[in-house]
């Protein structure tokens, strides 16, 4: 059995969620584990980490121990997120956590809420290594859907929000086969969030092929930031992913003074110079840059032009049919 107040020393302890058993899954990880994981979610169990259960009643006294203290990365999806994310995990004022799966349990099922609050889950996850570090968390795409509320809180997080434009992404899902996959199984939930949105408009924009539900998710999640950044402007950066690409350095900089950081351009400089800008961030064994992206975004004009005029159409037509949407079609800075 584990005690609360182990579980407030340190993240070493990382709870996965809840069970169907009402029990909690813990997974043992240190700094570097931290450090290579794209997602601390269940696809830790894969490996040999140390793995213990306790109830929910010691994850929740944990949490009541804690304060949220995290800034936070949302995005839309295959946007180069992760990328950002390992940046700024390379500063040693941050410590980055990617896709913890207590949150995308929140966001998609409203779970574990009966046993910890949003506000229990960031506690738990604002834990750090060192005095002195800011817990910076980059959250899966959906749980953007959650992006108010966790702006609304006393400690007034920073949220940097990662995106493209909607051609650059849907040359970007349609060239991958995974990144096409995942749009496919999150249509449904996205294209009801999105009816939920704009449920004043009297108007379901339905997509009828691949493109046009490529569009959707872009407007889906796009919509989902833009809400929440008009509720809490000063506490929000936009990134735009490609513009990142061409200034990195740049980039960084003013995502780490948004954060709280005051880099050294020394500093900066290293870290873009390093090994992470020539990786693919979610498989670091691959070699990806921004040269290969622009491959990639141009085999997709290539193989999939009709579907994405029919996406960029879909997109027109929503605009023009309702003028929230083309306000949630506006980018920011435009």
């Amino acid at each position: 059995m584990i005690e609360a107040e182990e579980l407030t020393r340190s993240p070493a302890w990382l709870p996965l969620g809840l069970e169907h058993a009402g029990r909690v899954t813990l997974v043992r990880l240190d700094e570097a584990a931290y450090r290579a994981a794209s997602f601390l979610d269940h696809r830790l169990l894969d490996s040999d980490f140390e793995r213990l259960t306790c109830d929910p009643a010691t994850l929740a006294a944990a949490s009541a121990q804690l304060t949220p203290a995290a800034h936070y990365v949302f995005h839309l999806g295959h946007v180069g997120s992760t990328l950002i994310s390992r940046l700024i995990g390379a500063h040693p004022g941050c410590f980055a956590l990617r896709e913890p799966a207590l949150l995308r349990a929140l966001a998609l099922r409203g779970e574990p809420r009966a046993a910890l609050s949003l506000r229990g889950a960031q506690a738990l996850l604002s834990r750090r290594w060192h005095p002195g570090q800011r817990v910076v968390i980059k959250a899966s795409s959906f749980v953007s859907e959650l992006a108010a509320e966790v702006l609304a809180g006393p400690e007034r997080p920073m949220a940097i929000c990662v995106y493209a434009h909607p051609l650059a992404y849907l040359r970007g899902i349609l060239a991958g086969s995974n990144s096409r996959l995942e749009c496919r199984q999150l249509a449904s939930a996205r294209l009801e969030r999105l009816a939920r949105r704009f449920a004043g408009s009297g108007w379901r924009p339905e997509p009828r092929s691949e493109g046009e539900t490529v569009a959707m998710s872009w407007l889906c999640e796009m919509s989902s930031l833009q809400q929440a950044a008009r509720s809490f402007p000063s506490q929000v950066l936009w990134v735009d992913f490609d513009a990142f690409l061409e200034r990195p350095a740049a980039g960084l900089g003013a995502i780490l003074r948004a954060l709280g950081q005051a880099p050294a351009a020394a500093n900066i400089d290293a870290i873009v110079a390093g090994p992470l800008m020539r990786q693919y961030s979610k498989a670091p064994e691959h070699a990806y840059d921004a040269a290969l992206r622009r491959e990639v975004l141009e085999s997709a004009d290539q193989h999939h032009a009709a579907e994405i005029r029919r996406g960029m159409e879909w997109l027109r037509t929503a605009s023009a049919r309702d003028g929230s949407i083309a306000a949630a079609c506006k980018l920011p800075g435009s």
